[in-house]
């Protein structure tokens, strides 16, 4: 063979090898983004979680001082637990200890943790309020 026929076997493109690892290479980096937007997708959510408790307890606050310094009622406090299980889950508690003109309000709840060994981590919030 002269050299004018070997020219005429080259080939020009891509092998499939190189396809290949195009698509694994491009497989790789989807998975980084969809595990980056699920981590993204559950902060969100506790974030949510974070003010729904802000507001709640900001709520318990405004009520004790609505009653001149006096603890909630019986029937006020389920009522509320009964809202914040609903919004932040069966786990979630609300502490309310009032002594003299100061309260501390404490509301603790579960949220997604992506880093904790069994997959959630317990969220307390903390107000001390003068009445």
């Amino acid at each position: 063979m002269t050299g004018r026929n070997r020219q005429k076997f080259y080939q020009a493109g891509f092998t499939m090898i190189e396809v290949l690892v195009a698509v694994l290479v491009l497989a790789i980096g989807l998975l980084g983004v969809a595990g980056v937007q699920l981590v993204s997708m559950q902060q969100t959510t506790n974030s949510a979680l974070k003010s729904e408790a802000t507001m709640y307890v900001q709520s318990v606050a405004e009520r004790l001082r609505s009653n001149g310094g006096d603890n909630l009622s019986a029937t006020d406090k389920a009522a509320l637990e009964a809202m914040i299980s609903a919004d932040l889950g069966a786990e979630a508690e609300l502490d309310v200890d009032v002594n003299g003109d100061e309260a501390t309000i404490e509301l603790t709840w579960d949220e997604r943790d992506p880093f904790a060994d069994d997959g959630m981590s317990q969220q307390s919030l903390t107000l001390n309020v003068r009445l």
